[in-house]
């Protein structure tokens, strides 16, 4: 059964999948093998500071 909190705890992995993607955006998966991500990292691919999230997590449709 879906309830309001699972549906939460979906969009809040969403938003800080997000957050942790948006620097590596575009980079490489060797790249990431040699740099992973363990943390909330700023600026990179889109020079934002560290926990932005993007229109992904926005569910915006443009």
């Amino acid at each position: 059964m879906l309830t309001a909190a699972k549906t939460l705890s979906g969009l809040m992995g969403l938003c800080v999948g997000d957050a942790l993607g948006v620097p590596v955006e575009f980079t490489s998966s060797a790249e990431r093998v040699k740099s992973p991500v363990t943390t909330m990292l700023g600026y990179g691919t889109w020079d934002v500071p560290a926990g932005t999230w993007s229109d992904d997590s926005s569910l915006r449709r443009d």
